[in-house]
């Protein structure tokens, strides 16, 4: 897959959160639960079907060694496919959040789009080429192992790497968002039309029509009596290529919406704040059941120090709420949860993509001047669509 943004607004971010493995060049690699479900899926797959069929004779414990070595470097082809695109996009200037790993493939969480078509080039390119440089080497260690290997299981290992790579160099060059096709195709777009915005709903709309096209191929699939390889699966990706096409153009559609716009014209300023050092039951019973809010920001001596939020309260026994301080429960604000007034909106939206929080604290001078949350944007948003011609 291409580099992209996570999207926030109206919902949990699609950033998927995902379970940290480790960091490769700097950048954190997390894999998604789904993720563990397809690495078992090939492996078992390869052991039970290819190197089984291929290589008779041998015991079970090969054939599974076999299959999940080979599954071990297919991702791993994966992973050099999103490295490429993270590695060319901090070159350019565009930090990235991480690498997640999920059922389709992978992900590189990129902080913001590139800033022009040269660089949305560059970035988007990236990830093909380091897939077509691994199918070259692949299908050349073949060739050089010749049709008599001594080794015919490693043969057979590099023969399907060779392939998977080419097959995600083709899949990934389609003309249409959220691919690196569809990449490409809209900073060509931009680059002759000037305009972002217009770029963007094309390469979506293609992306539509290629996850159209995936649907028509799974119901053949499923009509063929391949029902879950040639058919679901095929369906599954068309879903998926569908929603994250539609939420490309949206999150373009969104900055423009929001130029301009700071964190101080959107947050909320009456914010009722509560202290560290009081109880868990009196915050319940008079700042839950009083003011029914779900969330609130904790002042230590006049400056912000954490949000106490009713999640953080489930945490804590009930039968501890008398003598447990707010303090122990709270979250603490990281940098990362701290607003300028002066801020672009859209700096928030990244930020609440990259924390996963719903609400960020607004600071000025030390001392907290608002909470922006996503309700606060989204009813900025709707206020302004009704208002719009």
């Amino acid at each position: 897959m291409a580099a992209g943004e996570p999207e926030v607004i109206g919902g949990a971010s699609a950033a998927r959160r995902g379970i940290p493995l480790f960091r490769v060049f700097g950048i954190r690699v997390a894999a998604d639960y789904s993720w563990f479900l397809i690495v078992a899926l090939v492996a078992g797959t390869l052991s039970a079907g290819l190197f089984r069929e291929q290589l008779p004779g041998r015991s079970t414990l090969q054939y599974v060694l076999l299959g999940v070595i080979t599954a071990f470097f297919h991702f791993a082809s994966v992973l050099a496919h999103e490295l490429a695109h993270s590695l060319v996009a901090i070159r350019s200037g565009i930090p990235v959040r991480r690498i997640t790993l999920f059922l389709f493939g992978g992900m590189a969480e990129i902080s913001r789009e590139p800033p022009d078509p040269r660089t949305e080039l560059r970035v988007a390119a990236a990830g093909p080429a380091a897939s077509a440089v691994l199918a070259v080497v692949l299908w050349g260690a073949v060739a050089a192992m010749g049709p008599d290997p001594g080794r015919p299981g490693l043969q057979l290992a590099v023969f399907y790497l060779a392939v998977a790579n080419t097959l995600l160099l083709a899949f990934n060059l389609l003309p249409g968002l959220p691919l690196d096709g569809g990449r490409l195709l809209r900073a060509v777009l931009w680059s002759r039309t000037k305009d972002l915005r217009r770029a963007t709903l094309t390469a979506s709309l293609a992306g539509k029509a290629l996850a159209g096209l995936l649907v028509a191929v799974g119901l053949f699939g499923i009509l063929s009596g391949n029902f879950v390889l040639s058919g679901l699966w095929f369906i599954f990706v068309a879903l998926f290529l569908r929603q994250a096409a539609e939420a490309s153009y949206h999150r373009v559609a969104l900055r423009k919406v929001l130029s301009g716009v700071r964190v101080g014209d959107v947050m909320t300023e009456d914010v009722v704040t509560v202290s560290p050092d009081i109880t868990i039951a009196a915050l319940v019973d008079e700042y839950f059941l009083r003011h029914h809010f779900a969330c609130y920001p904790v002042i230590d001596e006049g400056k912000p120090v954490g949000l106490i939020a009713i999640k953080d309260v489930k945490h804590v026994p009930r039968e501890r709420w008398g003598v447990t301080p707010v303090r122990t429960a709270m979250t603490p604000l990281s940098p990362e949860m701290l607003l300028s007034p002066r801020e672009d909106v859209g700096v928030a939206i990244a930020r609440m993509a990259a924390t996963g929080a719903g609400r960020l604290a607004v600071v000025e001078d030390g001392r907290l001047a608002g909470i922006l949350t996503r309700r606060d944007v989204m009813s900025f948003l709707e206020i302004r669509s009704g208002l719009a011609p």
